[in-house]
């Protein structure tokens, strides 16, 4: 059967412009959270292609603290173009690096649908009841963090959120895509530079609150013309 790919609304690395330190700061403070490591209720994994045994040892290091007790994996098959395609759900590799016979107190929940941030979400919601959590901690790609939390305030405007940012890895195993080298770089400028594009389109049209963003994305357009 033919798999068919899935365009993407924004290039995942697009052509950036150049990077002098007034822009590597704007973008930095804009599309990057600072990480949390501390108790909350349930801990939210978005889905992803890539970095599955990182992730799951990221989520077993949580549990292994009793900062969680509740986890929710999310991430269906997602065969974008240019990504790395795999037949399993990403949710599905996530969880099979996680030894579960360690943690049989905890609730480890999957769903295997979703195919972007937003979905990730909506889907979460119908196999997890978030009705009676207090705080929330959640671990996605570093350079997507600030475009993840203000994608799970739109859904749970009351509930603080808390990141765990995952640095990406490039060409170049000293250069990470992380919030101190992503600017290292031409892979890292791209990506990052297409998560400014996102949070500026994704927002103005309404997928998350972009409110409390609006002055750094005023910044990175007055620096560059975009």
């Amino acid at each position: 059967m033919e798999i068919l790919e899935l365009q993407r609304e924004i290039q995942k690395v697009p052509k950036n412009p150049d990077m002098d330190a007034e822009l590597i700061e704007a973008l930095t403070s804009l599309c990057f959270q600072e990480e949390h490591l501390g108790p909350s209720d349930v801990l939210f994994v978005f889905g992803s292609n890539v970095q599955h045994k990182e992730i799951a040892d990221l989520i077993s290091y949580m549990l292994d603290k009793n900062y969680i007790n509740q986890v929710v994996i999310t991430g269906g098959v997602a065969n974008y173009t240019g990504s790395v395609y795999k037949k399993q759900a990403e949710s599905e590799r996530i969880k099979s690096f996680i030894a579960l016979q360690n943690y049989p107190d905890k609730y480890i929940y999957t769903e295997n649908k979703s195919k972007n941030t937003i979905e990730n979400i909506v889907e979460a919601q119908k196999i997890f009841s978030f009705q009676h959590i207090k705080s929330m901690t959640f671990l996605a790609h570093s350079y997507a963090s600030t475009r993840c939390a203000l994608s799970l305030k739109k859904y749970f405007p009351d509930i603080p959120v808390y990141c765990i940012p995952l640095p990406l890895p490039s060409k170049f195993f000293e250069y990470p895509v992380s919030k101190a080298r992503w600017y290292k770089t031409n892979y890292g400028q791209g990506l990052v530079w297409g998560e400014y594009l996102r949070l500026k389109t994704y927002g103005m049209r309404g997928d998350f609150p972009i409110l409390e963003i609006q002055e750094k994305l005023a910044l990175v357009q007055d620096l560059t013309g975009y």
